[in-house]
């Protein structure tokens, strides 16, 4: 079955990048059989909430597709359910996927590893369609008891039931640089009611201002074994499982001698588990955010907060 067949692919081929293609490729087909639900799909819309957008089902699909994001999660969140399995021994592990879309695409893989007594799902989407679609996935593919419940709410106020243990909290709802998308949000509302040993999801998000010249960048593409020169300036917001605060203004300075090729970027590192981390250009989560050319800034003080509400995002002012 190809469910079975990807998720070994993912989680002991690492670096088969051309089997995890194929593979997660023919896991789309079979997901948008059972659900109607399609990453091409064009007639789809996003919501957006006071905390951020929430992508739309088809949005949420397309994520399955992104190699390198997918891999990396479902190796974190496996190596976390085995940690897990340590710390809690002989207990039925809880697992809440907040923003599970259509497809549940962290957590569905691990039906094929796990029995419905040793892991449970808790599948929460505040887009409806898209539980209807993990319902029914979850009912052709006769996976229905791995679901403890499927629930219609938005993260960011979601309160832990009472009479239930997380354990395992994912939520992969975020852009680069921690745009428009409510992660941030989620995080400071969920990771607050868990309990001491349970484990998020992404372990650790950090984002840092750096400065890139974008004619190293472009020779990297071609040369692969070249390695441009980043200047890392300061990290301008971590938030994690054990460092989960509000940001707080973070000034960086630009050195005093800049090259017109130079830039002002923030780069975000994702660490989903220990060692599973993903890193600039490895996927869209990735990919810089450009601030402005530096040449006439040299010298310059510049002060990043980072907004919450309907735009979250990081914003920006330069000190005289």
């Amino acid at each position: 079955m190809i469910l079975k067949q990807s998720t070994e692919t993912l989680l002991f081929k690492p670096n088969n990048f051309k089997d995890i293609y194929d593979d997660l490729h023919e896991l789309h087909r079979l997901y948008s059989s059972h659900t109607e639900i399609s990453a091409g799909d064009m007639n789809d819309t996003d919501l957006y909430l006071p905390s951020g957008k929430a992508i739309s089902p088809t949005g949420a699909a397309h994520c399955l597709l992104e190699i390198q994001r997918t891999a990396m999660f479902i190796r974190g969140i496996h190596k976390a359910i085995l940690k897990l399995q340590q710390s809690f021994p002989a207990e039925q592990l809880h697992i809440l996927y907040a923003g599970c879309g259509p497809y549940a695409t962290l957590v569905t893989p691990f039906t094929t590893l796990f029995s419905p007594e040793e892991i449970r799902f808790h599948l929460l989407d505040i887009n409806e369609r898209s539980l209807t679609a993990s319902k029914k996935l979850y009912r052709e593919l006769d996976l229905e008891a791995y679901v403890e419940e499927w629930i219609c709410a938005d993260a960011t106020q979601y309160t832990f039931p009472a009479d239930q243990a997380i354990h395992l909290v994912i939520s992969e709802t975020m852009l680069n640089a921690l745009r428009k998308e409510p992660q941030v949000a989620i995080m400071l509302n969920l990771i607050p009611q868990m309990q001491e040993k349970a484990i998020f999801i992404p372990e650790n998000i950090r984002v840092s201002a750096q400065l890139l010249n974008y004619k190293q960048e472009n020779t990297r593409l071609t040369q692969s074994d070249f390695h441009p020169e980043r200047i890392h300036l300061g990290d301008i917001y971590t938030i994690g499982r054990t460092d989960c605060k509000v940001h707080e203004q973070v000034c960086i300075q630009i050195p005093d001698e800049v090259v017109q090729e130079q830039s002002l970027q923030l780069l975000t590192e994702i660490t989903t588990f220990e060692e599973e981390r993903l890193e600039i250009y490895q996927c869209s989560l990735n990919m810089p955010v450009r601030i402005c050319d530096v040449l006439e800034y040299a010298g310059r003080k510049i002060n990043f907060n980072y907004q919450m509400g309907e735009q979250p995002g990081f914003k920006h002012q330069w000190l005289p």
